[in-house]
């Protein structure tokens, strides 16, 4: 089950800021008025109370007694232990709204009932606590810089199923949450750049790919050789590849390097005769959209798969910029390896 975490951090943010804001507006200033009220109601009750432990004192007389306000309430400091006993119980005889207890040398006195205490409602305490929180994700994963976590083969060998990788936002321009309008143009994807974005076929989910096509270009693919404007792509098989598994088969591959203009990355092709008949043609990329291919090149649902076989550039999420973390949930293990990769 896929969520659109940008539309529940959106949600999120907009109910706790209205939360808040129409506590702000519409309620907290009548709120405060009554805690004042009540302040003021226990400040003089503990006065009142004070005034009465003075007279008592007067008549017990039991000395010296230092009588004062304190945080828990009322403090009363004597000159002896003898003397605390003696107002004690004078105390829980005549003055029965108060609890008194012991405490170092003298008594803390406290109301029993200091009166109604009005408080924020739970559900406003939330919403003020939570919505700075909301609003500086949504707007880190807007704006700045977005997780992704990389879910099958097609990247192979630059990105393994497990790896979590950083999604530079703003490399393209800034779009705005969940209406992906973009609303600052800063660049446009290059030749040979590793994008995440939603495939036209699927809009829900998100892909990961390799820009191979700009707009205007002519691509074509034959027998593994990639052509761009009718130059061909220089390649050069530099070892042996990771096993693959292809139609449920594990299938043995080769490591090429291909120079893409201006960009040199490295491909694995299945050691296999001849590859999928599909995946052969000629395109040529229109105003606007961009042609995907997966690194992984006999196991990639690319544009040279894809019904209408071009990216437009509204779909782009961001452009792949890190791993910070390798989690292989069917081993349970965690590759610490892979972190700090830089995706090229």
């Amino acid at each position: 089950m896929r969520y659109d975490f940008a539309l529940l951090f959106t949600a999120l943010t907009a109910l706790t800021g209205a939360i808040w804001l129409l506590d702000a507006l519409a309620f907290a200033p009548a709120r405060r008025r009554r805690q004042a009220e009540e302040r003021a109601a226990v400040d003089a009750a503990h006065e009142a109370a004070i005034t009465r432990i003075r007279a008592l004192v007067t008549k017990e007389r039991l000395g010296e007694v230092e009588i004062g306000r304190n945080e828990a309430g009322i403090g009363i400091g004597l000159p002896a232990a003898a003397d605390g006993e003696r107002l004690r119980a004078a105390l829980a005889r005549e003055m029965s709204e108060l609890d008194v207890q012991a405490e170092g040398d003298g008594l803390q006195a406290n109301l029993r009932d200091p009166g109604a205490v009005t408080r924020e409602p739970v559900v406003v305490e939330y919403a003020r606590s939570f919505f700075p929180v909301i609003l500086v994700i949504l707007l880190l994963r807007s704006f700045v810089a977005e997780p992704y976590r990389i879910p099958s083969e097609s990247m192979m060998p630059n990105l393994l199923i497990g790896d979590f990788i950083l999604v530079n936002k703003y490399a393209y321009g800034l779009r705005l949450p969940v209406l992906d309008t973009k609303i600052v143009k800063v660049g446009e994807p290059q030749r040979g750049d590793v994008i995440v974005f939603h495939p036209p076929m699927a809009p829900d989910q998100v892909w990961i790919k390799r820009v191979v096509g700009l707009p205007g270009d002519v691509i074509a693919y034959d027998n593994y050789q990639l052509t761009v404007n009718g130059q061909p792509v220089p390649r050069e098989e530099i070892g042996v590849g990771p096993t693959i598994h292809l139609m449920g088969s594990p299938t043995p591959t080769r490591l090429v390097r291909e120079d893409l203009p201006g960009r040199s990355h490295t491909i694995l092709e299945a050691d296999i005769a001849g590859s999928d008949p599909r995946a052969s043609g000629s395109w040529t990329v229109p105003a606007g959209h961009y042609f995907m291919m997966g690194d992984d090149r006999d196991n990639s649902e690319d544009s040279r798969f894809w019904p209408t076989h071009f990216l437009p550039e509204a779909n782009i999420v961001g452009k792949a910029e890190l791993v910070w973390l390798n989690l292989d949930f069917a081993a349970k293990k965690m590759d610490t390896s892979r972190i700090g990769t830089i995706i090229r």
